[in-house]
Formats: structure tokens, C-alpha cells, sequence
């Protein structure tokens, strides 16, 4: 009885250890794969090696990807494995056509394929956002996967796979209208839409970015996104460009650097052309400035102004002149390109009315497209100087442009103007003294004319004429620069010891001088000697034998003529 109490303990006890043995060695038949993504830099830390398992330590500066999506196929399946209590994968068979399934990642970077029957998995990175390189190889993943000492079956599988971010590089080429590279041309980068400056890895904003002696600027470590470039700073002479050159960073790229091979796609905008400003200078009868003209001598300003090569686009081009009321026009203001006269349609020139503040010339571009090609534009103005202006005055004068390019966005009007030039009236000065040959005396009453081809000279429509002071002085001002002759025409007096009134003997030469600005004030001291000859009073016998022997005189040279005649 005991013996038959033993076999049924046994038998109850064996029976009683079975579902604990078979829970030991329960084989799964499902797990999972959760995957983390990530994004970092190109040059940033390299990650752990994965194991795996969940918790693994991400680089210092990767960040979750949101909206990374994934397709999970099964591509094998494992018939064993486990065997006696150890870890084996046997009998890999091969499934074609198994149906992938996807899913996207979540704010967090991750998303996890649940309930995955036990095999192989083909993972595949299908789309992800554009700001990072999408990883085109597909990886397999096991399910379970084992772990590194090849003793433990991990069912729930956590993969950390990173994408690189995009940084891309940009090149801008700047040039003259002649094609040459332009060095020092300065730019802002910012991006599109906004008036936000970029700011590179190191925090630093992209400023002040100058062209090279190519004419170029590199950028690269530039995020996807769209961008433009702008110009802050023009060279000396040349027009700021106003507009906004536009790109889009789509791709990873750099330039070579630090002894390190460029890669990638380089972003290279079109060759971008600086014209240069307009120039205008004005000048007088070919002198720059400071020139001396004569009251109603005719002179002329020549203003000449550069075309830019761009010209044919412009929307505005006017040069204006103010002539100093001081001056009068003379004629129509004649206007040249090249060379040759322009017609109306082509070039407008407006003379305005004469006012007290002066007469304006207006030149007006008309038809640009005409213009293109040409390179100068001169406006000739004929004038004098007025008869009333004393010597000395110093007439300024300007010219300016006011021009508008043609780009799609215009910059304010710009204006240029010339230097002031200068007339300057004329003022010699001629300073003569009379006085006595002998005694060195002043003499009064020395009367002269100034002459100038033979007919006296006027200053402001009086003559020229002066009689010596008391002093012996004749003092004259305001004369234009030029040749003339001072022509003594009537000779002072003085009393002899018996009070009689007798004449100094008159110059029989005119004295030539010669006014410019090297001898603007001529110094004279003209002699005078005693003729000795009585001057008798009006109606006197004096004046009866002067006329009775010129009655003489005459009939002789009558008779004489006769009787050669005969």
C-alpha cells in the first residue's frame, strides 16, 4: 500500500512540474522595432555602437526628426530558435512578396512597428523632411535580435539611426559692364522674405561679405532654405545695386577648406554686373576753372557726361544747368553724343526764361534705346558776361544729373553734381602819372584816351578818356584784359616868368600796353617837356598870324600843284 501511495506522489508530483518546464521553454512568436531618429551634423559625434537596446546615449547636438517615414518588410522567416535550451536561428526560409508596412515618426523622432512576427525585416527610410539627407540603403533587421555575447534574445529592438543635415554653399560672381571681376563689392546675406540677416554655425552674421579678386563670394554651411543675396556696398563710381539675387539651398555641398576636399552641389548664381554711376564735369572754353574773361566776350561751358552702359534702361536721365544772371546765352544750347548733334525725339534741350535768379538749361533723354552703346553726351552753352558787372566778380556756376536706373526695384533718384567753375571777370587797371621832364613835378590837366583798334575803349558804355590831377595822376579800372594805346591828346599847360601861359610838348607816340593776368595793373609815368610856344588868349594876334600863315602856306602849295600840273 505505502509502495502503490509512492508511485501515485511521484506521478502527481512529475505531472505537477510539466507546465512550469514548458513555460520555460516557451518560444515567442512576435516582437517589435522601435526606431529613434535623429538628426545631426556632418561633422558632429559619431553615436554609440547600438546594441539594441532601448536608452542608448545620443550625440551631444542630435535633435528628433519628426515626419521620417519608414517601410518595414518581412523578407525572411526563422523555423528554430531555440533548441535545448540554447539560442539558435535555423532553417531561414526566404519570403517573397510579404506586404511592407510603413508608419511615420512621431515629434519625439519615433515610431515603433508593434506585434512583428518573428523573422527578418528589410527597413527602408522611404521620405523625411527636406532639411536632411534621406538614408537611400536599406538595413535588415532579426526579430529577435541577439545580444553581444550571443546569450540573450532581445524581442523589442531599438534602433538610433541618424540623418545628416543639409548644409549647402553658394557662389557669387560680380563684374563690370566689360566682364572684368570686381573686388571689394560688399553683400548681406539674408533670408528670402525677410530683412533677417543669416548667421553661420559660429553664431556670427553674414555681413559685410566681400567679393575676392575674382569678383567672388563662397558661403557654405548654409541650411536648406531659400535665401538672397543683396549688395550694401558698391565700389567708388559705381551705381549700389538694389536688387535681390535670389537661391535655394536643396542639397549638401562645401568648398574645399583647411586642406579638405569640396563635395556635394555648390549653388552658382549668374554672373551679377555693376555699372558704373553717370559722371559729369563741366568746363570753360577748356579750362577746368578760375577763367578770366572780358565783359561781352563770348566764352563757353561744355558740361560732358558719361553714359553707362546700362543707359538703354534707364528711366530718368536730366541734366540741368542755372546760368548765372550775371551772363547772358548766347543762341541755342547745342547738345552732342559722341560726337554727333542728336535730334529732339531722341534729346530734348529746354532754355527757360531769364529771371533774377538766372536761366536754366534743361536736357531731357527722351529715347533711351537710342542711346545704347554711347558712351558721351556733351551740352555746349554759349555765353557772355555782362556789360555791367565790374572787375573782379567771380561768377559761379553748376551743372547737375538726375538720373533713375532701370532696375525692377529702384534706388532713390541720385544726383550728381560738378564742382563750381569760375569766370572771372576781368579787371585791369591802368595807373599813369604826368609830370614834368626836368622839374619831375605832377602836371595837371594831361588829357589821354585809352584806344583800342584805333577806337576808344568803353567800360560799360562810357569812354576810356581821363585828364591828369593835381597829383598828375590819371587812374583807370575795370579794363578787359587786352592790347592797347594810350593816346596823350592834349598836353598840359604852365606860366613862364612873365606869366605867360605856354603848352608841354605832346606825346607824339601812343603808349602800348598790354593788360592779362600775368600784368593785370599797369604802372605809367609819362615825362613831359617844355615846348616854349605862347599860347595867346582866344581871338588874339597870336591866332591871326597862326591863320594868316597857314592862308600862306596854302596858296603856295596851290601855286606849286599848278605848275606841275602845267
Amino acid at each position: 500500500m505505502k509502495k502503490v501511495f509512492s508511485m501515485v506522489l511521484a506521478f502527481i508530483l512529475m505531472f505537477s512540474t510539466l507546465p512550469s518546464a514548458f513555460a520555460a521553454n516557451e518560444v515567442k512568436t512576435k516582437g517589435s522595432l522601435t526606431i529613434h531618429k535623429y538628426a545631426h551634423e556632418k561633422d558632429g559625434q559619431k553615436g554609440e555602437e547600438g546594441t539594441g537596446e532601448p536608452g542608448q546615449k545620443v550625440p551631444e547636438g542630435a535633435t528628433p526628426i519628426k515626419g521620417v517615414k519608414y517601410e518595414v518588410v518581412k523578407i525572411a522567416n526563422f523555423k528554430v530558435i531555440e533548441r535545448n535550451g540554447e539560442i539558435v536561428k535555423e532553417a531561414v526560409e526566404k519570403v517573397d512578396n510579404a506586404t511592407p508596412i510603413s508608419d511615420v515618426t512621431g515629434d519625439d523622432g519615433t515610431v515603433t512597428f508593434k506585434d512583428l512576427p518573428i523573422g527578418r525585416y528589410l527597413v527602408k527610410e522611404v521620405s523625411g523632411p527636406d532639411n536632411v539627407n534621406i538614408n537611400t540603403e536599406p538595413y535588415t533587421i532579426d526579430i529577435p535580435m541577439t545580444d553581444k555575447e550571443g546569450k540573450k534574445l532581445n524581442y523589442d529592438v531599438h534602433i538610433y539611426p541618424k540623418n545628416e543635415i543639409k548644409r549647402g554653399a553658394v557662389e557669387l560672381t560680380k563684374v563690370d559692364d566689360a566682364g572684368k571681376p570686381l573686388k571689394d563689392v560688399e553683400f548681406t546675406l539674408y533670408h528670402k522674405g525677410t530683412d533677417k540677416v543669416v548667421v553661420d554655425k559660429a553664431g556670427k552674421e553674414l555681413t559685410g561679405l566681400k567679393t575676392d579678386k575674382d569678383g567672388k563670394i563662397r558661403v557654405d554651411g548654409l541650411l536648406y532654405g531659400e535665401y538672397y543675396f543683396k549688395e550694401s556696398k558698391a565700389l567708388e563710381g559705381y551705381v549700389l545695386d538694389p536688387k535681390k539675387y535670389e537661391f535655394k539651398v536643396e542639397k549638401s555641398g562645401a568648398f574645399p577648406k583647411d586642406g579638405q576636399a569640396g563635395y556635394g552641389e555648390i549653388v552658382k548664381l549668374d554672373k551679377i554686373t555693376n555699372y558704373k554711376k553717370p559722371t559729369i564735369d563741366k568746363k570753360i572754353n577748356g579750362n577746368l576753372n578760375g577763367l578770366p574773361i572780358n565783359v561781352d566776350e563770348e566764352f563757353t561751358y561744355d558740361i560732358k557726361t558719361t553714359l553707362p552702359g546700362d543707359i538703354h534702361k534707364y528711366k530718368k536721365y536730366v541734366i540741368t544747368d542755372n546760368v548765372d544772371p550775371k551772363l547772358t546765352i548766347i543762341g541755342t544750347p547745342i547738345v552732342t553724343i559722341d560726337g554727333e548733334k542728336v535730334s529732339s525725339d531722341v534729346v530734348k534741350v529746354t532754355l527757360g526764361e531769364k529771371t533774377p535768379a538766372g536761366q536754366l538749361v534743361t536736357v531731357t533723354v527722351e529715347n533711351f534705346k537710342a542711346l545704347e552703346g554711347k558712351k558721351e553726351l556733351h551740352l555746349q552753352i554759349k555765353s557772355k558776361v555782362n556789360g555791367d558787372i565790374n572787375g573782379g566778380t567771380e561768377i559761379k556756376n553748376i551743372a547737375k544729373i538726375d538720373y533713375e536706373t532701370g532696375d525692377e526695384v529702384t534706388p532713390p533718384d541720385e544726383e550728381t553734381t560738378t564742382p563750381p567753375v569760375t569766370v572771372i571777370v576781368t579787371d585791369g587797371k591802368i595807373s599813369l602819372k604826368k609830370i614834368d621832364g626836368d622839374t619831375k613835378e605832377a602836371l595837371k590837366g594831361a588829357k589821354f584816351e585809352l584806344r583800342k583798334d584805333g577806337k576808344v575803349v568803353k567800360v560799360k558804355g562810357v569812354d576810356v578818356v581821363g585828364v591828369t590831377d593835381e597829383a598828375g595822376m590819371i587812374n583807370w579800372g575795370n579794363i578787359p584784359y587786352g592790347e592797347y594805346e594810350i593816346v596823350e591828346i592834349e598836353a598840359p599847360t604852365y606860366k613862364n616868368d612873365k606869366g605867360e601861359v605856354k603848352s608841354y610838348q605832346k606825346l607824339r607816340e601812343a603808349i602800348k600796353v598790354t593788360i592779362n593776368k600775368d600784368n593785370q595793373t599797369v604802372n605809367l609815368t609819362v615825362e613831359n617837356n617844355k615846348s616854349g610856344w605862347i599860347l595867346p588868349a582866344t581871338g588874339g594876334i597870336g591866332t591871326i598870324l597862326f591863320t594868316v600863315v597857314g592862308l600862306v602856306l596854302m596858296g603856295a602849295a596851290f601855286m606849286f600843284l599848278r605848275r606841275k600840273a602845267q
